[in-house]
């Protein structure tokens, strides 16, 4: 097994955890509404991401923590798998910045305090970029074995010619 299908394990391994964290925990979508209604979250986003959640998360906060839930679990499973591994990739940066956003986003310090630019969010982000562009992170997975049965899908799993 190549280090890239490690890395695509690993990001997927991030995803399943938080899914089961929150999978484990029948109070999650309360929680999540309870944070949001507080002013959890929507305090710390950027300005024009505020916005959005107020208009858009913050009534519907049950709907969009059981979201978070499937969310984290499809792609945690999609990666482990390597099932549409280039789909999913894009789903792990998308939802890493949406939770990096509804975080505050990247602080660069101000001076006073270490910067907080390396987040496990932004870590997430450029290894599943990595992953999307790799065709080695897609050794040892479904759609591989869906490339050998179907050459010409090769190119849109793989990355590479069949």
């Amino acid at each position: 097994m190549n280090g890239m299908v490690w890395v695509r394990v690993l990001v997927g391994a991030v995803w399943l955890n938080g899914a089961v964290e929150k999978l484990l925990n029948p109070e999650f979508p309360q929680q999540f509404a309870t944070s949001l209604e507080a002013g959890g979250f929507v305090s710390q986003a950027p300005p024009f991401f505020q916005d959005f959640m107020r208009g858009i998360v913050v009534p519907n906060a049950e709907l969009f923590a059981q979201l978070m839930r499937l969310g984290e679990l499809a792609l945690g499973i999609a990666l482990i798998l390597g099932l549409l591994t280039n789909l999913a990739a894009i789903g792990s940066v998308a939802l890493s910045i949406v939770i990096m956003l509804s975080q505050g986003g990247v602080r660069l310090g101000t001076g006073l305090g270490a910067p907080e630019f390396l987040t496990v969010n932004v870590l997430v982000a450029l290894l599943s970029v990595v992953i999307l562009l790799s065709a080695a992170a897609k050794d040892l997975s479904v759609d591989a074995l869906l490339a050998r049965r179907s050459p010409n899908l090769s190119p849109l799993l793989l990355n590479r010619r069949a």
